[in-house]
Parts: C-alpha cells; structure tokens; sequence
C-alpha cells in the first residue's frame, strides 16, 4: 500500500497600522505534515520556523524615585576603598634594598696601614682566609655575605661582588671622582732677610784675593797619597755664590785663579760665564769650572748627551769642537727670561774621581749603559758604579768615577720650594742703573 505525505506552512503575522501607513511583520511559521491525508490511516505533525523573539523588542515600563543625595550622605559612606593591599613605593623599595645590603655586606676587613700614610691598604694571611671563608662563594650558608673580591668568585657570583660593585659605581660618579680640590697654599711666605745685596760691576777686578806675606791656602804645596803639589790640585776645592744675571748675553769670570786657559804658562783654575744663541734663536747662558792640571790637561764640567760624547783629556776642548749653536747642551744652564732671579752656584774640584779610567769604560755594559760618554748623570757623579766594577775586576769598590769637575746650579725660587716657604716676587730695588757689560777675564 502506497503513503501519501503533504505539507503545509501556516504563518502567523502581525499587522501595524499607523496614520495610513501599514507594516506587517511574520512572528512565526508553522510547518505541518500530513501522511495520508483523507484516509483512516492519516497522521498530521508540525513545528514551529522562524520564530520571532517579542521580548527582545518589547521593554516594560519602569518607575524610580529620585534619590535626595543630602539624606543618601547621612545614611551611606561614601569613603569607599577597593579590597586591595597596600601598594609599595619606590621609596619603600630602596629604604628596603638598603637595609639587605648592610646585612648582606658583612663586616669590613681589619686592614693594615703599613706605609703610615693614614690609610689602611694590606691584610694578613689570616684575616684575608677569615673574611674569604665568611662569603658566599665559599659556601653557600644562610650566614653567609657577599663576595668581596673578583677573584674570590665562584661560577655563580661573577659579577656579583663588593668589587665589581664598586667599579660599576665609579662610572656614576666621575663628578665626584675626578674632580680636581684645589688645597689652599698654607706655607709661609718668605721674605727678604736685607733690604740690598753686594753689587759688582767688573767681576774680575772687584775682589783681588792676595797675601802680601805668604801664600794662600789653596796655593800651598801638599803631599798626598806620595804625590805632591798646590793643594787646589792635590786636596781639590769648593766655590760657592749667589748670582744674579742683569742681561741675557755677555760673558764674564766669576771666579779664578791665575789663568788656567792661557797660551802661554796655563794654570790655576777659573769659575765663568757664557752666553750662545741656539738654534731656534733663543739666548742660553751656561756655567763652566775649568782646572788646569800640572800634567798639562784641562778639565772642565762638560757632560754628554744622547747625541755628543763627552770629550777625553787629550782630545780638544768642547768648546773648540762643538758648534756654537749646541754647546750649552753640555753644561749646567742658568735661564735668561727672569733677570729678577738669584741662583746659588756651587762648583767643585774632586782630584780623587778618576776621570780618565772613567773614560775608557765605552764599551762597558755598565747599569744598561754601554757608551758613559754620552751619559750625561755620571759625568755629573750621580751614580755609583763602583761595586758593578768591582765585580768585573777593573776596580775596587768605592772607586770615584765620573768628571772631576762639577757644576750645580739651583735658583732661589726654587730652594725657597725646597725649604717649604712660599715664593712670590723677590725683586728688589736698585737705585743705580745696571749695565750688562761683563769681562771675559781672559
């Protein structure tokens, strides 16, 4: 027997009319199934499509009371805070960091002053173990403390110590660091003992130096060590003065007996002065102590340089051979650009230095110096080199070795310094006017 199925759609509408305007709007379908319609056997179902939702588009009418906010303060508070804890400052975060790092850092080292300047810088065996022991990177304790030096640090604490915590630092406060503190010059100022000096317009002939009956001290004849002549030469001498240069040029002797560079008949010894113009035009005056020895060498104080040897006893004298330009380069120099300034010359005569053995020691790999000739310090006697002699058999310790002239110039600035005094001007007046004219001497 054969079934028979119908359908049927049903549609619920509503229709709104509005000043002649209609709209009708589908709220619902309803699909019903017929199976076997007409007959004893028929069957009809259905079910709702499309179903519209009125509640979304309809709103019930609502009433309030309007609220009076004077009373609503009376009854209700309105301070209301959120159920929050309190929030942390940054502030709070330092005050914090500080209070675990004074308890991290531990106790600083017993350190020792050893040099007595103030400030502790060394520390012994002991102390260094105690303090290493009580940090973390020799073990990780719940007592332990920072690591204090970088190479104290184990794997985990690289970068992690007062050290490095230290030289991170530095580089925020190189305004603090590096400034230079100007301290304030408490020395005493030094002032003139005298209200004039000495003046000496012909040096060699202001003072004559004679004794009409017998000879001076150092004209007398000595005997020592089996030898035997005037003691200038056999006991040597010393000369000392204060000078002050009124120009920069001119020459002139500050001191000398007989004539010790004479053509003719040299002897004696002379203190002198003389002036050259280098190579860039500058005026240099430099001091020269010459003797003349009864062998017939000339000594003088001449030193060498870096590029001019000092000159032996047989060769010619420095000033002969070295050009004009250079020659103050080998020997002590007084400057000329301050003619206010007095300097203190003190000259000597050593006849116990031997010069010539000194002057065979080129070659010599002496204190890293193979070639003394050019070494300006030990023709000024400034080193000792006896004992490193001594131990290559060529002399005995002790020897004096070195130039048996020697000249040392200091200004008085400069050993004011020296005495702890603070200089200022010490210029002083002179009524006469002064002249630049000195003597050779010669």
């Amino acid at each position: 027997m054969s079934i028979n199925n119908t359908q049927y759609i049903n549609k619920y509408q509503i229709t709104y009319e509005n000043a002649g305007f209609s709209t009708t709007i589908t709220v619902a379908e309803e699909v019903v199934n017929i199976t076997n319609e007409g007959q004893d056997s028929e069957i009809v179902t259905s079910y709702f499509r499309n179903v519209l939702n009125l509640s979304q588009l309809l709103t019930s009418p609502k009433t309030g009371t309007k609220i009076n906010p004077e009373k609503a303060r009376e009854i209700l508070d309105t301070n209301i805070f959120e159920l929050l804890p309190n929030q942390t400052t940054r502030q709070d975060q330092i005050n914090e960091f500080f209070n675990e790092f004074n308890d991290l850092i531990g106790s600083a080292p017993p350190f020792q002053d050893v040099d007595n300047d103030g400030a502790g810088e060394s520390l012994t065996s002991g102390s260094l173990a105690l303090d290493s022991g009580s940090r973390v990177s020799h073990e990780n304790k719940s007592t332990a403390y920072i690591t204090r030096l970088n190479t104290h640090a184990n794997t985990n604490n690289q970068g992690k110590t007062l050290e490095s915590m230290r030289n991170k630092l530095n580089t925020y406060l190189g305004d603090v660091d590096n400034v230079v503190q100007v301290i304030p010059d408490q020395r005493p100022e030094y002032e003139n003992k005298s209200n004039g000096f000495l003046k000496i317009r012909k040096p060699n002939q202001a003072i004559i130096l004679r004794n009409p009956n017998q000879e001076l001290e150092f004209q007398k004849i000595v005997t020592v060590d089996t030898q035997t002549g005037p003691s200038f030469l056999m006991e040597g001498f010393t000369i000392t003065m204060w000078v002050r240069f009124v120009g920069k040029t001119g020459r002139g002797t500050l001191f000398n007996f007989g004539n010790p560079t004479s053509a003719e008949s040299p002897y004696g010894f002379r203190l002198e002065t003389r002036t050259n113009v280098d190579g860039a035009g500058n005026y240099k005056r430099w001091i020269r102590l010459a003797v003349r020895e009864e062998d017939g060498n000339l000594r003088d104080n001449h030193w060498g340089t870096e590029t001019r040897s000092r000159r032996t006893a047989n060769q010619s004298s420095p000033i002969d051979f070295y050009a004009n330009n250079v020659i103050h380069e080998l020997y002590p120099n007084i400057p000329t650009d301050d003619l206010n300034e007095w300097f203190f010359i003190c000259a000597t005569y050593n006849p116990l230095v031997d010069e010539d053995y000194s002057l065979n020691l080129t070659g010599y790999a002496l204190q890293n110096n193979p070639d003394y000739l050019t070494d300006k310090q030990f023709w000024l006697n400034h080193r000792n080199s006896g004992g490193t002699l001594a131990a290559q058999g060529k002399r005995a310790n002790g020897d004096l070795l070195g130039a048996r002239c020697k000249v040392e110039v200091i200004s008085r600035s400069d050993l004011l310094r020296a005495r702890g005094y603070k200089v200022d001007s010490l210029e002083v007046d002179v009524t006469e006017p002064e002249q630049e004219q000195q003597l050779s001497g010669n």
